[in-house]
């Protein structure tokens, strides 16, 4: 459920007065970044990681941050605040901003436009899916090379990660696999990937994948608790022998693969890594230690 103040522009508004302008290039040309980000127990989680990589990803698009990263993180537990969310999401949107039509008038736009939202949302909404494992579908729409534009940047441009969603959902199955230009296993539509074999994880390495923050954090769980982990190369033949699957992401958090194309991901239910990685990585959520806390009413 979509929380009912929104921050637009410098003022807090009601969600059904939240506007930008048509001439935004964020909705004329997906010219903007954005980050998601889960608020959990009172507490917004990786706060800093997260707007370090949405400044990253501003100053790549080839703008600047309208104000400091402290003044965005007040903004963000402010409206995480005036909705009284002590479960649920945010997500800081900042555009080029809006002016004259046409690419090479950007010169001419105004300060960039600043937007952040808010979702309620428990894990219990979601736990369902996570004791079952879900379907995925390796789909033929590939995904951005880094050549054209650097995966690492996330930015509101999201028609390659929409297609290959959509060629999923026709397929039926929850979740869809790209591969990169070569033919190797990349990432989810919105998460990252994980494959474990006799006991080991990969992931894909970086290069046509976004630099995940949940995925950086699971490398890091892996290494402080005896898991072997590594980041390599991986094929759609490494995901239907494996023994294991999961992608993970700001709201997915751990979330098993189960089949792909069909295909049954050895035993077809959630595998013990993956449960113990999602547990540890609820841990750090929960324990408010990773979070930036909000500092909602007693």
């Amino acid at each position: 459920m979509i929380a009912d103040i929104v921050y637009v522009n410098g003022s807090f508004v009601k969600k059904e007065d939240a506007k930008v302008s048509v001439f935004d290039h964020g909705f004329i040309y997906g010219d903007g970044a954005f980050e998601g980000l889960q608020i959990v127990n009172g507490h917004v989680f990786q706060l800093a990681a997260h707007l370090d990589r949405l400044e990253d990803s501003v100053h790549y698009l080839g703008f600047s941050m309208p104000m400091t990263q402290a003044e965005l993180q007040e903004l963000i537990l402010e409206t995480a605040r005036r909705n009284k969310i002590d479960n649920g999401y945010v997500r800081p949107i900042i555009t080029r901003g809006s002016g004259p039509l046409g690419i090479r008038n950007m010169s001419e736009l105004g300060k960039p436009t600043v937007v952040i939202m808010c979702q309620f949302e428990k894990i219990e909404a979601r736990r369902a899916k996570w004791d079952k494992g879900i379907t995925a579908q390796v789909v033929s729409v590939r995904r951005i090379p880094a050549a054209s534009m650097d995966t690492r940047a996330k930015t509101c441009n999201y028609i390659n990660n929409i297609l290959a969603y959509l060629e999923a959902q026709a397929a039926g199955a929850e979740t869809a696999i790209m591969l990169d230009a070569e033919g190797n296993v990349a990432e989810a539509y919105s998460s990252n990937l994980f494959v474990v074999k006799d006991g080991k994880v990969v992931t894909p390495s970086l290069g046509s994948i976004l630099n995940g923050v949940t995925r950086r954090l699971l490398l890091d769980l892996c290494h402080q608790n005896n898991l072997p982990a590594t980041e390599g190369r991986l094929s759609t033949y490494d995901l239907v022998t494996a023994d294991e699957v999961f992608e993970c992401g700001t709201m997915a958090e751990v979330r098993p693969l189960v089949t792909i194309n069909g295909r049954t991901i050895g035993g077809g239910k959630p595998g013990p890594i993956t449960k113990q990685l999602h547990g540890l990585l609820r841990d750090m959520m929960e324990s408010g230690k990773h979070g930036e806390p909000i500092g909602l009413a007693a």
